[in-house]
């Protein structure tokens, strides 16, 4: 800023030089060139002379303040500077400040985390070995919760299949009574005897995959009876 004040006041002032001679310039050619008739005057020449007298010192006035202004304005700029270089070593003795009671504070945040890991850690294995002591108790409850299921199940299944062989069995011992019957009173013909004896023959042979089912069946119940 202190710059950019010195070049406008030097630019000023060489523009009124430039100016004035420009001026007087103009006056000596046209003095030198022009006829007699057209020569200013003296009164005229000494109210232009007058008035550059006066636009001169009002340049040198208007120096002076700007002189003034900057000296100001330096004065302010290094008071300033005073106060912004005692306001950085404020700033730097409470950032060392600031800066040691952060470290204190991330040594003791370390030891509580190391102590809090640790203490986490033992209650971690604590906890899984619960973990696996649950779980092992609930897969034998379960298995043998399954192997009693199986067990019903397998109960259940011998006593249906032992009604079906009871069935099966009454329902042979009719089809023989009726075949029988018919037998004594003579009244099957020889298509009639094959058709009966092949129902008998059927009736036993489901009678036999009944009761093979049974002795599968009871395997399993001496399985899951162990």
């Amino acid at each position: 800023m202190k710059l950019n004040l010195i070049t406008f006041i030097a630019a000023a002032f060489a523009a009124q030089l430039t100016s004035a001679q420009v001026t007087t310039d103009t006056y000596t050619s046209t003095t030198q060139t022009v006829p007699a008739t057209e020569i200013v005057t003296q009164a005229q020449r000494e109210a232009q002379l007058k008035a550059e007298k006066e636009q001169l010192k009002a340049q040198q006035k208007l120096q002076k303040e700007q002189e003034k202004a900057l000296k100001a304005e330096e004065k302010a700029a290094k008071e300033a500077e005073k106060a912004k270089k005692e306001a950085e070593k404020a700033e730097k003795a409470k950032a060392k400040a600031e800066e040691k009671a952060k470290k204190e504070a991330e040594k003791a945040k370390k030891q509580a985390e190391k102590a809090e890991k640790a203490k986490a850690k033992a209650e971690e294995k604590a906890r899984k070995q619960a973990e696996k002591a649950k779980k092992e108790a609930e897969k034998a409850e379960a298995a043998a919760k399954k192997k009693q299921e199986r067990l019903v199940k397998a109960q259940s299944e011998v006593s249906k299949v032992e009604a079906k062989i009871t069935k099966a069995k009454n329902d042979l011992a009719k089809e023989e009574n009726k075949f029988n019957l018919k037998k004594a009173k003579g009244a099957l013909s020889p298509q009639d005897e094959a058709k009966l004896k092949g129902k008998i023959l059927k009736r036993q042979q489901k009678i036999n995959d009944l009761e093979l089912d049974l002795v599968k069946a009871k395997e399993k119940v001496n399985k899951y009876s162990l």
